[in-house]
C-alpha cells in the first residue's frame, strides 16, 4: 500500500505511532513500502533503508524521489535478503493484503536479527470491521459482475470481477501468527466508526476516478481520521497496532 503524498512532510495516524516506536538501527526493512514515501521517514532512524513492493511503476517513483533509499522489487512471502539482514521492519497496513499471512511473517523473522524490532498495523476485528470499505466496494462490484449487465458497445460491466477480501484481525490472531518468533512488548488500538467512514470516500474516489487517491493531497479528511486513531476503544477499535521484538 503506498503512503499518502499528504504524509511526505507530516507523518498523521498509524504512520506517526509506528514511527515514534521504531528505535535506532542500522537496517530498516519497509514490506509493502509503495511510493517509498513512509521508507524515506525510516532512513531518519536508520543508516540504510531498504524498501520492497510488487508495483513497478511506485517503486520507479520511489527510486526517482528517493535516491538515499534501496528500493527491491518483491513480495512479502519472499524476500530476497540473507538471514538477520535487518534491525527492524516495518509491515504498515500491508498483512491483510498478502496471499499468505503466515509465510510473510516468517520470512520477516527470517530476515530480522534477534532483539531486532517488528512496527505491525492492520485492520482489528472491532465493532465497525463489517464497514470496511475495500470490503463493502468489492463485494458491491462482484454483485454487479454477476447481474450481467451489459455495457454500451458491448460486454458486461464488472465481467469475471474477482477481489481478495481485506482481512481484519483480533489480537488473539496476530500473537498466532507471530508465534515464537516474537515477542510483544507493546499494543496499541485505535480509531471507531468515523476511520472506516472517512476511508471509504477515499475508496469512492478511486472508483470514480482514473486517478488513485494516495496522490491527492487531502490533508483535511486525513487529519480527522488520524484525530479519530487517537481515539483509543479497545477492543472495539477499527485498528490494532503491535511493537514486537524478535525472539
Amino acid at each position: 500500500m503506498s503512503t499518502p503524498v499528504t504524509y511526505r512532510h507530516q507523518l498523521l495516524d498509524r504512520y506517526r505511532l509506528l514511527y515514534d516506536w521504531m528505535p535506532p538501527t542500522d537496517t530498516v526493512l519497509d514490506v509493502g513500502c509503495g511510493n517509498g514515501i513512509y521508507t524515506q521517514w525510516l532512513a531518519r532512524k536508520a543508516d540504510q533503508a531498504v524498501g520492497i513492493d510488487h508495483n513497478q511503476a511506485n517503486l520507479s517513483w520511489a527510486k526517482t524521489e528517493f535516491p538515499d533509499c534501496e528500493f527491491v522489487f518483491s513480495n512479502g512471502e519472499n524476500l530476497p535478503f540473507a538471514d538477520a539482514s535487518f534491525g527492524a521492519v516495518m509491515l504498515t497496513e500491508v498483512l491483510e493484503h498478502t496471499r499468505d499471512d503466515r509465510a510473510t511473517l516468517n520470512e520477516i523473522a527470517r530476515v530480522t536479527r534477534r532483539g531486532g524490532t517488528l512496527l505491525l498495523s492492520t485492520p482489528h476485528r472491532g465493532l465497525f470491521g463489517g464497514l470496511d470499505p475495500d470490503n463493502r466496494l468489492n463485494s458491491l462490484l462482484a454483485g454487479v459482475s454477476k447481474l450481467g449487465i451489459p455495457k454500451p458497445g458491448g460486454g458486461k460491466f464488472y465481467r469475471n470481477f474477482k477481489y481478495d477480501w481485506h482481512r481484519h484481525y483480533t489480537y488473539g490472531q496476530l500473537k498466532q501468527l507471530l508465534g515464537k518468533n516474537w515477542r510483544i512488548e507493546e499494543v496499541y488500538y485505535g480509531g471507531l466508526f468515523l476511520y472506516p467512514l472517512l476511508y471509504g470516500i477515499e475508496n469512492a474516489y478511486d472508483a470514480l476516478s482514473d486517478k488513485r487517491s494516495y496522490w491527492q493531497d487531502f490533508a483535511m479528511l486525513r487529519k480527522m481520521r488520524g484525530w479519530d486513531f487517537d481515539l483509543n476503544w479497545g477492543k472495539l477499535s477499527y485498528n490494532i497496532a503491535l511493537r514486537c521484538v524478535r525472539s
